[in-house]
């Protein structure tokens, strides 16, 4: 692609990242997460409610999730709590959605004349099975490394930095390094179940190599250029449960991104 489709995708990505803080900023300030005391709060202790939504208007988990706080606070109860009994599970769910919404909304913008069904399985294949347990792993050890190591607690100043720093220049160079390499051995392998096209290790190695050559850094970029501001955000106020489901939602507009690169 030439220059002319570069700055088209680029202004694509712009005007999503636009809309897309122009949400979070009211969701964010809409949960109850709970700024800890900077001279008592030493560790990343945070506890998350069952249903902070209903909390906040002074009802309780089991009104919400019987009906009576409205059908969003009933939701809302019922994925707490699926995100408390089973965190894993609740996050790959929730990662799958985003990435087939993401890769639609990808199609749209592209002008497809007819849906890529195929592609589309594939980048849900690829965060379900590669991006969200990276990520619940690294954000667990970012929480780690500077919640229980460095006693940085997560509403400090220091602490959202040094969180950031980790999650931007340590986490994200590695998953977007192993979304090319995942992503191309996904498709690989998807051609060959169900399009009959040959798999070659040799040839998946060059491709995916060239890929990396022609779109990593471009790629790093973008990804600085969104991800920084909303993750200020997910840093300073999410308590640690709910961080993953958190970039999740930004990843909706990062999943667009990816879908663009990936696929052209």
């Amino acid at each position: 692609f030439g220059r002319a489709s570069s700055r088209s995708t680029t202004r694509r990505y712009m005007s999503l990242r636009r809309l897309l803080l122009l949400l979070l900023v009211p969701l964010a300030a809409s949960l109850p997460c709970q700024r800890p005391s900077l001279g008592s709060h030493k560790g990343p202790v945070h506890r998350v409610p069952r249903c902070p939504i209903a909390a906040l208007r002074g009802g309780s988990a089991s009104a919400a999730e019987d009906g009576g706080g409205g059908i969003v606070q009933s939701q809302w109860a019922r994925y707490m709590r699926a995100l408390d009994d089973n965190p894993l599970r609740t996050k790959m769910a929730t990662g799958a959605v985003l990435a087939a919404t993401g890769d639609l909304i990808a199609q749209l913008l592209e002008g497809s004349t007819s849906f890529a069904l195929r592609r589309l399985l594939n980048l849900v294949a690829v965060n379900v099975l590669y991006v969200t347990p990276f990520l619940c792993a690294t954000y667990a050890a970012n929480e780690w490394a500077v919640g229980s190591k460095l006693r940085l607690g997560a509403g400090s100043t220091a602490g959202t930095a040094a969180r950031l720093i980790f999650d931007q220049f340590v986490n994200a160079p590695i998953v977007v390094l192993g979304f090319f390499c995942s992503f191309g051995l996904v498709s690989a392998l998807s051609a060959a179940a169900f399009a009959g096209e040959p798999f070659s290790l040799a040839a998946l190695v060059s491709s995916v190599v060239i890929k990396l050559q022609n779109e990593y850094v471009g790629t790093m970029i973008s990804n600085w250029k969104i991800w920084i501001p909303p993750q200020l955000v997910n840093f300073a106020l999410m308590p640690p449960p709910l961080r993953v489901p958190f970039a999740s939602l930004v990843a909706l507009v990062w999943n667009v991104v990816l879908a663009l690169v990936a696929n052209r």
